[in-house]
């Protein structure tokens, strides 16, 4: 008889974790779960302030360690499982206990056994990686502006600035889930032995302090798991606490000798003093970080999931070549243009016009080629001027056009009549707001490959989105909030239109689509409806 295969022994670690409510809150929603002698580790971050978010990552806390404490399934069908219960439960509990409707949570949980570590994930919360190499981040953000800092749209820093970071397009508790349900556990399975070293923790520690400096944080405490948690929740606090900071770490028995020894090495290759002496050991520029960070994600590529929507909608943004020149719109620049149709009128193909925050009462029309963006998301606004009816914001009916960080704004002395006239071919809407008084937020028109993603269309009067006769947008992680007074429905479909709809998310709507019936079910399988609104904050949901 052949020998058997020898069985991995789970890897020896140690670990520590902590929470703070931070420099702002007076509260904390976050929950940690540690059980290192079951290899069980979440941090759990809830959501719903005066709607009982604590209550929503208590609740998660109890069913996770439940389930968890029965060794049944393989450990992605335990991990998909404990989530779902904790989501069912939740949803239960705000249903029945009014003062707790709305509650839901963010969470990441891992799973460490004798082959690695098993993650499941939900929302913004993180689990980062650190060996020899480097530090990774593990998970996605599921959030619009965490999908541009993966994609390397945005800079880590211009992601923690962003103020639409906080926002999420998935949670747990808001709506029924099984296990298995698309776009609601995302399962990582990764490798972890004695020479690596796991981070969960809150975006109240990732929105603070950036990857390099946790990595240094961690570094420079390896070996003493209580002192690392302790560091990172001060380093955190001292950026501003402005929001309750979670953190566990677990370390395995051989990471703090191997950091040593690759800082000792590091040190004699290039002739250094000791890092007593000098900067801190294995100091990077921003860009070689960059660098590594890319060959490092391209290493756990495997590892992360991604689906084919999600990279459908960046490919295009990956591939394109760099602008080859800006266009300022606005600010203080001494060669600034004053509107952003001047600016589109000098343009060409292939340049990029930036805006500077503020209000620009234009008609704009995009040029082939050109794309758009503000120079901080969210705070340029496009408005309409009372007397000019039929106002339409921003037109792209040519080649090539990329939209991004817009604010389409209609007031009730200055309504917008459409916001965005979208007839061309090669068209991208990242990252746009429309809201108010407003007839149609996005129509339409033509079959060109149309893409609107990571946008948010809040309680405007009219229909969202209407795609025209033979339309075939893909539609992708938008958020969709009806009025509180609204009847009209999210999209409006044309009968022969074929668009696709991924991910998006649908609150207060009686009737998310007016489309043919046998069209309907098939566009909204793979999309998150909330019939209703139980909290006055828009979603998707901005943690506390």
């Amino acid at each position: 008889m052949a020998d058997a295969a020898p069985v991995p022994a789970t890897p020896r670690f140690s670990a520590a974790g902590a929470t703070d409510p931070g420099r702002v809150r007076n509260g904390n929603e976050d929950r940690l779960h540690l059980d290192a002698e079951r290899g069980v580790f979440a941090v759990i971050d809830g959501v719903g302030g005066q709607a009982s978010g604590e209550v929503a990552a208590a609740i998660a806390a109890q069913v996770i360690a439940q389930r968890l404490e029965r060794p049944l399934g393989t450990p992605a069908r335990r991990v998909r499982e404990a989530i779902a219960l904790a989501n069912n439960e939740i949803l239960g509990h705000a249903q029945a206990a009014p003062e707790h409707a709305g509650m839901t949570c963010v969470l990441t949980l891992a799973l460490v056994t004798d082959h690695g570590v098993t993650i499941g994930h939900v929302g913004d919360t993180r689990l980062y990686a650190l060996t020899r190499a480097g530090i990774a981040k593990l998970t996605r953000d599921h959030s619009p502006i965490g999908e541009r800092e993966d994609s390397h749209e945005l800079t880590e820093l211009e992601a923690m600035r962003h103020p639409r970071r906080n926002e999420v397009f998935r949670d747990v508790g808001s709506a029924f889930h099984e296990p298995d349900d698309p776009y609601f556990v995302e399962v990582i399975e990764a490798a972890f032995d004695e020479a690596s070293a796991l981070l969960l923790c809150s975006d109240g520690l990732s929105d603070m302090i950036p990857s390099t400096r946790i990595e240094q944080i961690v570094r420079q405490h390896a070996g003493r798991p209580a002192r690392v948690v302790e560091a990172l929740i001060a380093a955190a606090n001292a950026a501003g606490g402005k929001d309750n900071v979670s953190a566990i770490y677990v370390e395995g028995a051989r990471f703090a000798r191997t950091v040593s020894a690759a800082a000792t090495a590091g040190r004699r290759s290039t002739g250094d003093a000791p890092a007593s002496s000098q900067a801190p050991a294995n100091p990077r520029t921003p860009t070689g970080r960059s660098w590594n960070s890319r060959v490092t994600w391209l290493s756990l590529g495997a590892l992360l999931g991604l689906t084919a929507g999600i990279g459908l909608a960046w490919m295009v943004a990956l591939d394109r070549p760099l602008p080859r020149r800006p266009l300022v719109v606005g600010g203080d620049s001494p060669d600034r243009y004053a509107t952003i149709g001047d600016a589109m009128a000098a343009a060409s193909s292939g340049d990029l016009v930036i805006v500077a925050p503020g209000e620009y009462a234009e008609e704009v029309t995009m040029k082939d080629g050109v794309s758009l963006e503000a120079r901080t998301p969210g705070t340029v606004a496009l408005v309409a001027t009372p007397e000019r009816p039929g106002w339409v914001s921003l037109t792209a009916a040519g080649l090539d056009n990329r939209i991004v960080g817009l604010h389409l704004l209609g007031r009730g002395e200055a309504p917008i009549a459409v916001g965005l006239r979208l007839r061309g071919h090669g068209v991208q809407v990242v990252d746009v707001t429309i809201e108010g008084h407003v007839g149609t937020g996005a129509d339409i028109g033509n079959d060109g490959d149309i893409i609107v993603s990571a946008s948010r269309f809040a309680e405007i009067d009219g229909v969202p989105i209407r795609v025209g006769a033979g339309a075939r947008p893909l539609i992708r992680q938008n958020v969709f909030v009806q009025r509180p007074d609204g009847r009209s429905p999210a999209a409006e479909i044309a009968m022969d239109a074929s668009p696709s709809l991924q991910g998006n998310v649908f609150v207060g709507y009686a009737d998310e689509l007016n489309a043919p019936p046998a069209l309907r079910a098939q566009l909204l399988d793979g999309n998150l409806s909330i019939p209703s609104r139980p909290r006055p904050a828009a979603a998707p949901r901005r943690t506390p």
